[in-house]
């Protein structure tokens, strides 16, 4: 059957679904279910439309997924430098910072950090690998007088801690108010600080 339109009709124009609009959505429902929750299904149903704009915007659900793991790795990256610009204490502000990411943004901290998508090939990597790492290093030196080999061990050393108890509280293992967490972390610090220290003044 053929339709045709009077004088003056005009045909509604089609709503464009823009790849932000969808990378938007992808990363809300991800962080209210989890990753495991994303697919082209649950997206559609999400936005409140067909599949077919989400494989206009990415060719494939692998596509899109990559797309929102930098996207989680953008919103974690400017909450720790955030915690980094408070002053002289930034260093153990992002450790608690780092602490409440897990608590808030639990779905975001187990894609970014107990997942496959994580992936480091020694603890040495882990400072030094993403953004604003050198910013840390630097920050570190200033304020204890390590070097630079030192400042990346206390930042490896404190990540070890401060993730075992980030991870517990992404998996709802335990709780843990930000007082206490601060205290474990301070203690951590100085100690990790007194230690080495000490081995640089025997050698």
């Amino acid at each position: 059957m053929i339709f045709y339109l009077l004088e003056g009709e005009f045909l509604p124009p089609k709503i464009k679904i823009s790849a932000d609009v969808i990378l938007t959505a992808a990363i809300q429902l991800v962080r209210e279910h989890g990753f495991e929750s994303l697919n082209a299904r649950s997206l559609a149903a999400e936005i409140g439309c067909s599949v077919q704009p989400i494989f206009r915007a990415f060719k494939t659900m692998d596509d899109l997924k990559a797309a929102v793991y930098k996207y989680a790795e953008e919103i974690y990256n400017s909450a720790m430098l955030e915690a980094l610009n408070i002053g002289r204490n930034g260093f153990q502000e992002m450790g608690l910072a780092y602490v409440n990411f897990a608590k808030n943004e639990r779905y975001l901290f187990q894609l970014l950090f107990m997942s496959n998508f994580f992936n480091q090939g020694s603890a040495a990597d882990i400072a030094g690998s993403t953004a604003g790492d050198d910013e840390v290093i630097a920050l570190i030196i200033t304020t204890t007088g390590l070097d630079a080999l030192k400042a990346q061990e206390l930042y490896t050393g404190m990540w070890f801690t401060t993730h075992g108890i980030a991870s517990l509280l992404a998996t709802n293992s335990c709780t843990l108010d930000n007082d206490e967490a601060k205290r474990i972390l301070t203690l951590t610090y100085e100690g990790l600080i007194y230690s080495l220290k000490s081995k640089g003044a025997e050698a």
